[in-house]
C-alpha cells in the first residue's frame, strides 16, 4: 500500500515537472516573437543587452538570497567566460541582428537545429561517438532547413542575410554548450547560468555603445512608447530568460538532462505558432514539412530514445533564451 502511494506521488511529481517544462518551452518559444517586437522599437543589440542583464540580475538576487551561488576559481572562470562570450554575447547579438532581416518563422526553424549542431560539436571537441542515428539526424536537419528557407522562400535568392546571422547564432550557442559542459564538472548549472548571463550582458552593452551609440542617444523618447512594449520587455527578460532558465535547470536536476531535452523540440513549434498569430506571418505547408524533418532530425541526432547505461550523468544548461 505504501509502495502504491509512493508510485502515485511520483506520478504527480512527474506531471508537475512536465507541466513546468511545457511552460518553459512556451515562454522560450514566444520569446522569439517578443524579440521581433522589441527590435522594432529599440536598437537590437542594446535591447538584447538590457534584457539579458535584467534576467541575470533576477537570477543573481534569487540565488544570493538562497545562498546557492558557488565561488569560481580561475579555471572555472575561464570556461564560464567563454560560454558567456559564445552563448550570450555571440548567440544573442547574432540572433537579434538576424531577426531584423528575416521572419520569426524562419528564425524559429533555424534555431531548432541547436541540439543537432551541439551534437556535431560534441563529436569534434568532446570525443563523442558519431553513430548512424546521429548522421541520419544531421541529414534530416539539413533537408528540413532546405525546405524551409529555399523551397519555402521560392528560390535561392530568398535566403536572406538575416537567415545567415541566425544560423551563425546557432553555431555560437552550440559552442557555448561545449564550454558549459567543461565547467559543469565542478560548478552547478545555476551558478554557470547566473554568471554567464551577467558577463554576456556586459559584453553586449559594451558592443551596443560601439555600434549603436547614436541610436542610444535617441532613446530619451522611450516614455512615449506604448505600455505593451515595456510589458513585453519585462516578460522576455524576467519570465522567458530569467525564470525560464531556472525552471529548466530545476527540471534537469529532477528528471535528468535527456528526458528534459525532449521538450526542447516544442520551443520552435511555439515560436512558429506565435509568429503566425501575433506577427501575421505566413507559414507554407512545405515549411511545415521542413520543420517536422528538423524535429525528427533532432530526435534521431540526440538519440533521446536510445537506452544508455547510466555511467556519467550529463549536465546540460541553457543560458540563451
Amino acid at each position: 500500500m505504501e509502495k502504491e502511494s509512493m508510485n502515485g506521488w511520483m506520478s504527480v511529481r512527474k506531471i508537475y515537472l512536465y507541466g513546468l517544462l511545457l511552460f518553459v518551452m512556451l515562454a522560450w518559444g514566444l520569446n522569439i516573437v517578443a524579440i521581433k517586437i522589441l527590435i522594432d522599437h529599440f536598437p537590437p543589440i542594446t535591447i538584447t543587452g538590457l534584457r539579458i542583464l535584467a534576467a541575470g540580475i533576477v537570477i543573481f538576487v534569487f540565488l544570493y538570497m538562497k545562498k546557492d551561488l558557488q565561488k569560481m576559481n580561475l579555471h572555472e572562470f575561464g570556461y564560464v567566460s567563454l560560454s558567456a562570450l559564445t552563448g550570450i554575447f555571440g548567440h544573442q547579438a547574432l540572433l537579434s541582428i538576424g531577426l531584423v532581416n528575416t521572419s520569426g518563422t524562419n528564425g524559429a526553424s533555424i534555431l531548432a537545429l541547436i541540439p543537432l549542431v551541439t551534437n556535431i560539436f560534441a563529436v569534434l571537441f568532446l570525443k563523442a561517438k558519431m553513430t548512424f542515428l546521429k548522421i541520419t539526424g544531421v541529414l534530416l536537419g539539413i533537408v528540413g532547413i532546405y525546405l524551409i528557407l529555399v523551397l519555402g522562400g521560392g528560390s535561392f535568392t530568398k535566403l536572406s542575410n538575416g537567415d545567415v546571422f541566425v544560423f551563425l547564432s546557432v553555431i555560437a550557442q552550440a559552442l557555448s554548450f561545449i564550454f558549459i559542459r567543461k565547467a559543469s564538472y565542478t560548478l552547478n548549472a545555476k551558478t554557470i547560468t547566473c554568471y554567464a548571463l551577467l558577463m554576456g550582458a556586459g559584453f553586449l552593452i559594451m558592443l551596443s555603445f560601439a555600434l549603436e551609440g547614436q541610436k542610444i542617444g535617441t532613446m530619451g523618447t522611450l516614455g512615449a512608447l506604448p505600455a505593451y512594449v515595456w510589458i513585453i520587455f519585462l516578460a522576455s527578460a524576467i519570465v522567458s530568460t530569467g525564470i525560464g532558465n531556472l525552471c529548466y535547470n530545476f527540471a534537469i536536476s529532477k528528471i535528468g538532462a535527456g528526458e528534459a531535452a525532449i521538450f526542447l523540440n516544442l520551443a520552435p513549434f511555439f515560436s512558429l505558432v506565435g509568429s503566425v498569430l501575433f506577427l501575421n506571418e505566413t507559414f507554407k505547408f512545405i515549411q511545415l514539412i521542413g520543420f517536422i524533418l528538423i524535429v525528427l532530425g533532432v530526435l534521431l541526432g540526440t538519440e533521446l530514445f536510445v537506452r544508455k547505461p547510466k555511467i556519467d550523468k550529463q549536465v546540460e544548461v541553457s543560458v540563451s533564451k
